[in-house]
């Protein structure tokens, strides 16, 4: 084989690594990772950096001139954490170096970068270069504060509701072991319950009977006392009360009488509307009969 043969074979092998240079180049500034080759001093001046550090808002120019080096830009608060832990991982053998931190764009705004370096060492040990890719995940590491406070803020909630339902079990409790009964009941004719405390069955009557619709609380007031109560809560209602306070019969599951003494707070929405009866209903049958 001559001269001319091997020169045009040479030209041919450096045409082919220059074009697959040129491929690799170009796959590299257009994705979001930028490449830099750095020399092992205190600065970590750039042999080499992608095009697309402009992300960054610098020019590879800036880098590979001199006239910017990379830990010039690493954020202050940071600087000292990275070097060290580079460090520890040149002394320690290792052959890669990843870790996040902020840096400082060409106008002063703070990015968080993830940093995945290879450790190149010369044949007796030494390091050599590093060669690195950096990656902007400013938006990942927000997406992860913004989940993080999510999941504080739901363990908050599930955290006050479990303290919710506790309490709510002591007041359940309460009144469960005391002659009032509690009702919350629908602004509609004969009083639809949407809420009633389980000690209702000292009338003979279960919760559900209520909440289910099968019985109206309206239905089990005294016949002689109905239209005397409904009048009466009408006219509260329409003179903008908030309370009512009425004594009447109501009748047991058995038909037995009851006299019970009912306090009831009217609520409204924003429109000045009556929309629910907060009610508490009690016993007094025997301070009747004693009267």
């Amino acid at each position: 084989m001559g001269f001319n043969q091997l020169a045009e074979s040479d030209e041919l092998i450096l045409g082919e690594a220059l074009e697959r240079q040129q491929v690799l180049e170009k796959v590299i500034n257009n994705s979001p990772v930028m490449a830099f080759l750095w020399v092992p001093d205190k600065k970590w001046p750039a042999m080499y950096v992608s095009e697309n550090v402009t992300q960054l808002e610098y020019s590879a120019e800036d880098f590979l001139t001199g006239r910017i080096m990379y830990a010039d830009i690493v954020h202050s608060e940071d600087i000292d954490r990275v070097r060290k832990e580079l460090t520890r991982c040149c002394e320690a053998g290792n052959d890669s170096f990843v870790q996040r931190y902020r840096v400082l764009t060409g106008n002063g705004e703070v990015r968080w970068v993830e940093e995945k370096t290879f450790i190149q060492r010369d044949e007796t040990g030494n390091v050599a270069n590093f060669q690195g890719i950096v990656r902007d995940v400013t938006q990942e590491i927000k997406n992860e504060k913004v989940l993080k406070d999510a999941l504080q803020s739901q363990k908050a909630l599930m955290e006050k509701q479990k303290a919710l339902l506790e309490r709510q079990k002591v007041l359940e409790t309460v009144i469960n072991n005391s002659s009032m009964v509690v009702f919350l009941w629908k602004a509609e004719k004969y009083w639809p319950t949407l809420y009633v405390s389980e000690n209702v069955r000292q009338f003979g009557y279960a919760p559900e009977d209520f909440i289910s619709g099968k019985i109206l609380y309206g239905k089990i007031i005294h016949p002689e006392d109905l239209l005397l109560v409904e009048l009466e809560l009408e006219e509260n209602c329409e003179e903008g009360g908030k309370e009512f306070n009425r004594q009447y019969r109501i009748l047991t599951q058995t038909a037995d009488v009851r006299w019970i003494e009912e306090k009831t707070f009217i609520q409204r929405n924003e429109e000045g509307e009556v929309t629910h009866f907060q009610g508490i209903i009690e016993d007094i049958t025997r301070n009747v009969k004693r009267a």
